[in-house]
């Protein structure tokens, strides 16, 4: 009699087990990605601070307080692009996504540097000295050409 009473409630409460939303979701980082800025040329520090705080204000719109993104948002940028870097639940990512202002959302993974003697592994120069047939007389070193922009996130 015991053993069924407690059969039963095993089963039942298996059973309620499957309908239940967990109480918390798995939360990750993500880039959202805006596009370019749309500000002219002032002070460096004004714009940061008003980039900044449209990142707040446009993830609050999501989250449902400007307190919440303000948790959430852990790097705004600033100057060459616009977007930031947030920790969100899938489904707040899959919404942000979806806005019209929005270019791109996607997780934010690390990577790494393959080679940090890039003179080397590219040919450029050996020893300190330019060869003459290099790269860098063929490109007139570089001059009025912007090679990269690298942000390992440091």
């Amino acid at each position: 009699m015991v053993f069924s009473k407690l059969s039963i409630f095993l089963q039942l409460f298996f059973l309620f087990s499957l309908y239940q939303t967990p109480a918390f979701a798995v939360k990750q980082s993500y880039i959202v990605y805006k596009g370019v800025h749309s500000h002219g040329i002032e002070d460096a520090m004004v714009i940061d601070s008003k980039v900044t705080d449209s990142h707040y204000e446009f993830l609050a719109s999501f989250l449902g307080s400007k307190e919440k993104a303000k948790e959430s948002i852990f790097y705004s940028y600033t100057r060459e692009i616009n977007g930031f870097g947030a920790t969100l639940e899938e489904e707040e990512a899959a919404a942000i996504a979806m806005h019209p202002s929005v270019v791109s959302v996607f997780p934010n993974k690390g990577k790494y540097l393959h080679t940090t003697h890039s003179w080397d592994f590219m040919l450029l120069e050996k020893n300190g000295v330019v060869n003459p047939s290099s790269l860098w007389n063929k490109a007139q070193y570089g001059e009025d050409i912007i090679i990269a922009n690298l942000d390992t996130g440091n």
